[in-house]
């Protein structure tokens, strides 16, 4: 997907100053969605522009030189959030400047999937510029109520705000009890669950929805050393970290989970049509606890919802209420075959690495508290009997 960036006027300003000098190489910070004046410098020839972008590499920079010969150029070189044409002839600068505004702003939410809590009561304390804001916004997926509080800052430089992160809340149809976590959206830098800066890796609102439910979600991701990969990302909502958030437990290809050769495993007719397939593999990456059509052995057809289980290789089957189907009860209707159903029962029997490693801690501390609690009792009796003898 093609990046897409915002510029200000202060910035359009200092390139086309630069163009009338005759400095047509400019240099970007590519780490930034919102360019200012100090993300963009011009120069004069390839070689300067170059020499400075090598020379400007750091945590939150990362430039890129492009020849450009007049503003209306970056609109080939680079895609932005709004139409630059109303910087080169508009007569009024200032509706430029209200519009420009009003996109940038609108965009931060648009692109975390919150265009629905860009509302008249948030637009009013942007237009009275506070500082930050803490905005509210509620939302249901299917029976489950979804609970976000944005927090944006302006600008020190501008009207524009900017979305660093969203706490989210779940509680679940028929659940009087909440799932949190804060999902950080820093367009430079991002923050794990365990607390480490990663580059931009966001999560949407739905994606946010679908981790909380404890369904893994399939994301591009960049590393610190701003390598590319993939990943599926899941939570682990049985470890709560100091930050408050739970675990966020990553699955690269290394560990073997390929989706389409679990679909395939499974009687499931949205398989034999190529698009069908394709938003079927779509929406399971994204997270969502998606519908499919099963084929039975005697050729009926019923709906459910599936989500796949990276640990386990396998997916997890639910009826139209939502309540997953036992493997017992799917062989019995025919939507897997033997041979899967035993592999599955087998699966389910052997407790994972990790599980057999916990378990062992356990017992470790189970005993540990045992000799300690021993050793106390040995000592007050100790204790007790010289206190009698003297």
């Amino acid at each position: 997907m093609e990046t897409e960036y915002v510029i200000t006027d202060d910035a359009l300003r200092k390139i086309q100053s630069g163009l009338d000098h005759g400095k047509c190489w400019l240099a970007f910070n590519t780490y930034k969605y919102f360019l200012e004046k100090e993300d963009v410098r011009t120069f004069s020839d390839r070689d300067e522009a170059e020499e400075y972008c090598y020379r400007n590499i750091g945590e939150y920079e990362c430039f890129e030189a492009v020849r450009i010969s007049s503003i209306k150029d970056l609109q080939a070189d680079l895609k932005f959030g709004f139409d630059l044409d109303k910087f080169i002839h508009s007569q009024n600068n200032t509706i430029f400047m209200e519009e420009n505004v009003i996109t940038f702003n609108e965009k931060q939410l648009q692109r975390t999937g919150f265009a629905e809590a860009f509302t008249p009561e948030l637009q009013q304390k942007m237009n009275e510029r506070v500082p930050v804001i803490e905005h509210v916004f509620k939302k249901e997926f299917d029976g489950d109520k979804v609970n976000a509080t944005l927090h944006l800052r302006k600008s020190e430089s501008s009207d524009h705000y900017h979305l660093n992160k969203f706490d989210l809340s779940l509680q679940k149809e028929g659940q009087l009890s909440e799932t949190k976590q804060t999902f950080y959206i820093n367009t430079v830098k991002s923050m794990n669950a365990e607390g480490e800066k990663n580059p931009d890796n966001l999560f949407t609102l739905k994606e946010g929805y679908n981790l909380l439910a404890g369904r893994p979600v399939f994301k591009h991701m960049t590393n610190i050393e701003g390598n590319a990969y993939d990943s599926w990302v899941q939570l682990n909502l049985k470890n709560k970290l100091e930050t408050g958030n739970f675990e966020m437990k990553q699955y690269t290809k290394n560990y073997g989970f390929d989706l389409e050769s679990v679909l395939n495993k499974y009687p499931i007719k949205e398989l034999t049509n190529d698009q069908y397939k394709a938003n079927l593999v779509d929406s399971l990456n994204r997270g969502n606890l998606q519908k499919a059509t099963f084929v039975g052995a005697d050729g009926k057809e019923e709906k459910l919802y599936i989500s796949p289980v990276v640990t386990m290789s396998q997916l997890n089957v639910y009826d139209l209420d939502k309540q997953r189907i036992p493997t017992e009860k799917l062989l019995e209707k025919g939507l897997v075959g033997t041979e899967l159903a035993v592999q599955l029962k087998e699966r389910m029997k052997q407790p994972t690495e990790a599980e057999a490693k916990l378990g062992q801690s356990e017992n470790l501390k189970e005993s540990h508290k045992q000799t300690l609690k021993q050793a106390t009792e040995q000592k007050t009796r100790k204790q007790s009997i010289k206190h009698k003898h003297h």
